[in-house]
């Protein structure tokens, strides 16, 4: 069995690696047809606007649902149990319809409130695009029903296959359909995206036979125990909605195609992130939670901090790379045709202070989900909380004087801030679980990463100063920056870095 999981969470991980990199496909290709310009901001800020409104509902519902369904499966009759999902899918799916209708109707007011500093001409495009992109909202909620039911029925690899048909409808109508449909165009693919979504998951929920009907039952006890499940959950996601509209509020001040700066830069560090919590999250959150449950708290405590420094081993020195080479890094994936060197300026300086973060961001994720394998939701919801404050608080004070680089150092601060508290609430909970050893690895490798730094700093400067190529400078400055940081991290006395020395010496022994 425990093979079978293993093969299942690796076919999953490889699912959503791939998705996530015709996702950054995607964002490129955006990137160079519509650059940093109005239309971008406008776009953003539409997308925004809608997943502030599934963020708020659909996350809570997908959590809530799955736990419920699943003690309907095991202990509820057949009667009941159809009775209860044809409830649920008419209560949420109706009240999303009214959601829509009513942003449609009111589309105006909620731009209004999301942008108030827009131009004439991007407010009235933000209208037009969110209005289209409403229609998404109903899509959504089904999708997402959809897929906890998979779940629950231990269906994950088409699930985890749904962001496919929503990246490939953009990618071909930013390619063939620019032209003709421009940025509405492009609007009109999430919508059909979200339609080829809904028919992908459509075969396998077929074969589960369940008649859908309109059922309404205000009484009914699965709704009523979903319903007691989703306050806390919406009141999380709440806050961390009101952390997105007062950075968009923000954003809108600032001049033209900086919120399109800001997404692009962020999208960037959140491509890296995703790529290693995915592994994280198939890999070490399944192993916390059975260290927890079999009461191995050694066990436990030992993979926390091996997570940790494996963590701070890779994304220090990424993060340091990000900081060095922003600018040759946003002109290499993002600068062409409409992207040009002033959107990859105003990118670079928002990679940059979002760069700090970004082994905040990491080690955040983690932290998370050792409170959950804990079965302590409580302190990593209090803990968001707290990130949110900090993050409206450090953006309101830095965007005047800094401005985009502002609105970004202080996602980064708070992110940062929140993994220290994550960190001395987990010591309090658990005890030591190797502080003063993972204190050490962060010091060593902030030195080892400092002078790779140096080397890829003027590595590139000599690179491109005599060749004049981006692109080699680029290349040959990364590939210097891993050996180089490679050979010193091998001399700190690092265990984790040890460890892995001796597996491949070891292997190199038995192959000869």
């Amino acid at each position: 069995m425990s093979n079978k999981v293993a093969k299942v969470a690796l076919g999953i991980t490889v699912i959503t690696l791939l998705s996530k990199i015709i996702g950054f496909l995607r964002d490129v290709i955006m990137a160079s047809y519509y650059g940093t310009s109005i239309q971008t901001d406008a776009f953003v800020m539409a997308q925004t606007i809608v997943s502030v409104i599934t963020g708020l509902v659909l996350v809570a519902l997908n959590t809530t649902f799955i736990p419920v369904y699943s003690d309907y499966l095991t202990n509820r009759s057949e009667q009941v149990r159809e009775k209860f999902i044809n409830v649920i899918y008419t209560f949420f799916i109706g009240f999303l319809l009214l959601l829509t209708v009513l942003g449609m109707l009111f589309t105006e007011q909620i731009v209004s409130i999301f942008a108030p500093e827009f131009s004439v001409e991007a407010f009235v495009l933000t209208v037009q695009l969110t209005k289209i992109l409403f229609v998404s909202i109903v899509l959504s909620g089904w999708i997402t029903l959809d897929r906890a039911r998979l779940h629950s029925h231990g269906k994950f690899f088409i699930p985890a296959a749904i962001a496919y048909p929503m990246n490939v409808t953009m990618i071909i109508t930013m390619l063939f359909f620019t032209n003709s449909f421009g940025i509405t165009g492009l609007a009109v693919a999430v919508v059909i995206g979200g339609i080829g979504q809904l028919l992908l998951q459509q075969p396998l929920i077929r074969n589960l036979n369940h008649k859908y009907q309109i059922v309404w039952d205000i009484k009914d006890e699965g709704l009523r125990r979903v319903g007691i499940l989703v306050i806390p959950i919406l009141i999380g996601n709440g806050i961390q909605q009101i952390n997105t509209m007062v950075d968009r509020v923000l954003a809108s001040s600032l001049p033209i195609g900086s919120l399109a700066a800001l997404n692009f830069s962020n999208l960037l560090v959140l491509f890296i992130v995703g790529l290693m919590s995915a592994t994280v999250a198939s890999v070490y959150y399944t192993l916390m939670s059975k260290y927890y449950n079999e009461g191995n708290q050694q066990a436990f405590n030992k993979l926390l901090k091996k997570t940790v420094n494996i963590l701070v081993l890779i994304v220090l020195p990424a993060m340091v790379g990000f900081m060095i080479l922003k600018l040759p890094i946003v002109r290499l994936i993002f600068e062409r045709g409409a992207f040009n060197r002033n959107a990859s300026e105003m990118t670079s300086i928002a990679l940059l202070f979002y760069g700090i973060g970004l082994l905040g961001y990491s080690l955040r994720d983690v932290l998370n989900r050792a409170f959950y394998a804990l079965k302590d939701t409580k302190t990593a919801t209090i803990n968001g909380a707290i990130a949110v404050v900090l993050n409206i608080a450090f953006s309101v004070s830095l965007v005047p004087y800094m401005g985009i680089g502002g609105l970004a150092l202080g996602t980064s601060l708070s992110a940062l801030l929140s993994t220290v508290l994550l960190m001395v609430s987990l010591y309090k909970k658990i005890g030591d679980y190797g502080i003063s050893n993972i204190r050490n690895t962060f010091i060593k490798t902030t030195v080892v990463s400092a002078l790779m730094g140096i080397g890829v700093h003027f590595s590139y400067k000599i690179i491109y100063g005599n060749v004049g190529s981006n692109l080699l400078a680029v290349l040959i400055s990364v590939m210097l920056g891993v050996f180089l940081y490679g050979i010193l991290i091998f001399f700190m006395g690092i265990e984790e870095v040890d460890a892995f020395k001796h597996f491949v010496f070891n292997k190199m022994k038995v192959r000869r």
